[in-house]
This record gives C-alpha cells, sequence and structure tokens, in this order.
C-alpha cells in the first residue's frame, strides 16, 4: 500500500504536560506522570545500544545507534543518519546544557517519542548534516537511517517493519485492517453540504449547534448539562463549521457502508460561554489547563458497531482486574474504524486542524484505515497530505494515553499558529524542529 505523503511543515513538541483532573462521568483527561525525560529508547522498530567509546563522535554519519560514541555518561543514539546523545534527563529549557555534555545542548526532536536529546553544537563537533538557527547539526532533509536499529528513522516499506507491521508516512505500525474497506471511492457526489471554511469577520465567535441534532451530528446534554442549559457546549464558529461539514460528508459518503451502524455522531465536552473550560463555572474543570478554552477543541465520539448509537463511550475493554484503567486494554471492538476513517480524513481537509487525538489501540487501526481510503479515492489528496494523528500506545505523558477510550479530541489552530505542539494542554516548549524536512506528525506513540 502507498504511503501517505506529509507536508504539513508545522513545529510540533514532544514535550511533557500536566493534566488537571476530571471529575465529569470520566470523559476528560487526568493527571499524567512527566515523561519528558522517558521517552528515550524505541525507534520505530527496536533500537541498539550505542557504539561506547569507540564508535562515531557527535555530528557524524551512522545507520544505527551501535555506530554512535557514548559521549560521558550521554549514551549514543543516531537520529536521521546524524550521530546524537540522549539527555541525562528532561531537558531544563530549549537548549539547556545542564543534561548534556560539553559541545552539546538539550532539546527534545518535535514529533518523536525518542526523549530528550544532546544536539551537537557545529562548533565543537565536525557536522555530516547540516547546521540550524542555534547552531546545532542536525540531519539533513533527507537524512535518514536504518529503522530496524535506529532511535528515530523513516521507514520506506512495508518490508523494514517486519510481520504485522506496514509502513506508513515513514512510521512502522501495525497492520490491523482485517477486512478490505469499502472499495473504490469517492462514493456519492454529495450536494448541499454545510460551508467547511469561515470567512470574513466572527470565526472566533462561540456558537452552539443549531439545531443540535440532525441527520450528521447528535450535540445531546451530558457530563451534567441539562436539554435547558448545554453549557458545556460552546464553540468557535470555525470548529463548529469544520465538524459541521464532517459529519455531514459521512452521513452523505457512507451511507451505503455496511461496517457499522451509520447514523450521527455523538458530540462531547467543548467550551463554556465564556470560553471557559468545561465544568469551570461550578468549581470543576474537566480538562487540563491550556485545553478546551476559548472554543479550539471540540470532544466528540467514535462511529461505533454494535451499539444503539455514536454517543460517548468506551470502545474497547479498559478494565484489568476489575480496575478501570482509563484507555483501551484490548481491541476496539465497537470501533466503525471506515466512517472514524472517513470522518477525520475530512477534518484534515481543513489546514486549520492542529491535531485529532485517540486512544493507542484505535490510532493505529484509523492510521491504517485513513491510508486505505487516500489509496481508493475516498479522501481527497488536500486531505492525505495532511494527516495530523495523535496517540499513545504506552504512556509518553503527552496526555494521549488516558481517557480518549470513549471520546477522540479535535484541536483547531488559530490563524497566526504557532505551536504548543502535539501535547495534550500546555506543555513546555523543549522541541526542535529538522531543517527542511516533513514530520512525521503521527508519531506521538511508542512501540
Amino acid at each position: 500500500m502507498e504511503s501517505l505523503r506529509v507536508v504539513l511543515m508545522l513545529v510540533f513538541v514532544a514535550a511533557a504536560c500536566g493534566p488537571a483532573p476530571d471529575s465529569n462521568n470520566n470523559n476528560g483527561e487526568t493527571p499524567m506522570p512527566d515523561a519528558s525525560g522517558g521517552g528515550g529508547g524505541g525507534g520505530d522498530a527496536g533500537t541498539d545500544s550505542g557504539g561506547g567509546t569507540t564508535g562515531t563522535a557527535p555530528g557524524g554519519t551512522c545507520s544505527c545507534d551501535a555506530d554512535c560514541a557514548d559521549d560521558g555518561g550521554n549514551q549514543g543514539v543516531c537520529i536521521y543518519g546524524v550521530c546524537m546523545t540522549k539527555a541525562t534527563g528532561a531537558c531544563a529549557s530549549a537548549g539547556s546544557q545542564g543534561e548534556c555534555p560539553t559541545g552539546s545542548r538539550c532539546w527534545t526532536l518535535d514529533g518523536s517519542s525518542v526523549g530528550p536529546l544532546c544536539w551537537p553544537d557545529c562548533s565543537a563537533h565536525t557536522c555530516s548534516g547540516t547546521c540550524d538557527s542555534d547552531g546545532s547539526c542536525a540531519p539533513a532533509a533527507q537524512g535518514n537511517c536504518d529503522v530496524t536499529c535506529g532511535s528515530a528513522c523513516s521507514c520506506t516499506m512495508d518490508a523494514q517493519c517486519g510481520n504485522g507491521m506496514q509502513c506508513v508516512q515513514g512510521d512502522c505500525v501495525p497492520d490491523m485492517m482485517t477486512g478490505g474497506g469499502p472499495g473504490p471511492g469517492p462514493g456519492p457526489t454529495c450536494t448541499g453540504l454545510p460551508v467547511r471554511d469561515c470567512t470574513g469577520t466572527g470565526c472566533g465567535t462561540l456558537v452552539t449547534f443549531s439545531p443540535r441534532t440532525n441527520a450528521a451530528w447528535d450535540d445531546y446534554p451530558l457530563n451534567g448539562e441539562t436539554a435547558s442549559n448545554q453549557y458545556r457546549s460552546y464553540l468557535r464558529k470555525d470548529l463548529m463549521m469544520l465538524v459541521s461539514y464532517a459529519t455531514s460528508v459521512v452521513a452523505c459518503k457512507a451511507q451505503g457502508w455496511t461496517s457499522g451502524i451509520g447514523g450521527a455522531l455523538g458530540l462531547g465536552d467543548m467550551s463554556e460561554a465564556n470560553g471557559a473550560i468545561p465544568g469551570a463555572s461550578i468549581g470543576s474543570p474537566g480538562h487540563p489547563p491550556g485545553t478546551h478554552t476559548n472554543g479550539f477543541d471540540i470532544d466528540l465520539a467514535y462511529y461505533q458497531a454494535g451499539t444503539a448509537n455514536n454517543r460517548l463511550r468506551a470502545i474497547c475493554p479498559y478494565t484489568s482486574n476489575g480496575q478501570d484503567q482509563s484507555h483501551c486494554v484490548g481491541a476496539p471492538t465497537t470501533l466503525d474504524v471506515w466512517r472514524h476513517a472517513l470522518f477525520l480524513g475530512t477534518i484534515f481537509e481543513s489546514p486549520r486542524t492542529r491535531v485529532v487525538g485517540v486512544d493507542g489501540k484505535a490510532g493505529p487501526m484509523l492510521i491504517a484505515a485513513i491510508d486505505q481510503l487516500c489509496d481508493d479515492g475516498w479522501l481527497s489528496a488536500t486531505a492525505c497530505n495532511n494527516i495530523a494523528l495523535a496517540y499513545e500506545t504506552t504512556n509518553m505523558g503527552n496526555g494521549w494515553y488516558y481517557h480518549h477510550h470513549h471520546h477522540s479530541h479535535i484541536s483547531l489552530k488559530p490563524a497566526s499558529f504557532l505551536s504548543n505542539g502535539f501535547c495534550l494542554g500546555d506543555c513546555a516548549n523543549t522541541g526542535k524542529a529538522l531543517p527542511g524536512r516533513d514530520l512525521r506528525v503521527h508519531r506521538v506513540r511508542a512501540q
């Protein structure tokens, strides 16, 4: 299967977040340990240890971690063909030196779960890559290494990824498709769709869905709301228009699909009327600081199979030894992967989409299904080139591991977007992008 191409040239930060607890029917996000220092280790399909004292010095060329020399107590790693070392802990700040040997400084790698790295200074090392604006030796735009033994490398074909895996957007992800999908697209011609993009003034005005419920979306009361007081259901006009459009596309395009129950998609928490985090007005904010404010975020159910409707509920087993684990511990058996992939792909048509977050068990399935829908012509080239899906298969501290087993999360970016990264909520900006290199933007997870 031809891999999706990524052309999104934005800065995503794999840094740690500190969410606030949720007390509203378990539909928000709860605190996670700070993992900004613990992302290390894993490339896409396994890594080797560094090359000790005899390997290639920082800044030199490599194919595997084992090629790269350690520098004092810092272990050598291969990052897209350039030797670096692992930091001894989380970066105290962007470019801090305390976690690194002399001649290197600390940043995380945007969009990667590799953890904090010591980037060699060009002034102190011979650089085989390119010198970035911070004076660090960085991989060149086309630099790469062996995905089976380097800490950060791109796959180029399925065969590199091993049994049960496929190469999608340069990442080795589980090949979890068991069916052939809906077949060749693009499917029905849809007329009378809501307008997708807001133009002119008023796009940032906080509004509600009107009507609350129709054949495409279902903005029902939840988390203490009543039909007369849906106080958690305000969002920016531009985000409302995007969701209205995408759900309407699914209602039209997938009307003949047999993969799930069909019907309207349930809508969850947004913001309060004044832009506050839902629950703030009753003294119980239900989401982490920096998210669900000013109408930039919305929680949505998954499209489902074998359920009564597409409202917010777990799509998988989520208990272990009788304890709620707050994430999928088994396969998402009630996920209608094809409709939800079509929905997300349509959301990715918009250049305003910052990120969509899903559960770690659902993420690989959705990536594979989006890839198939792109190949079969159901999704536009614009959508297929703008995939920004975040999920964590292990808890890397970015906020996606917990509490997304019953909803996905869409975050819009401001028109004047810089970045607060791929994290959910406020994140420490210690990330560095690779000059001239497209990001593998769904890499916020570890194997």
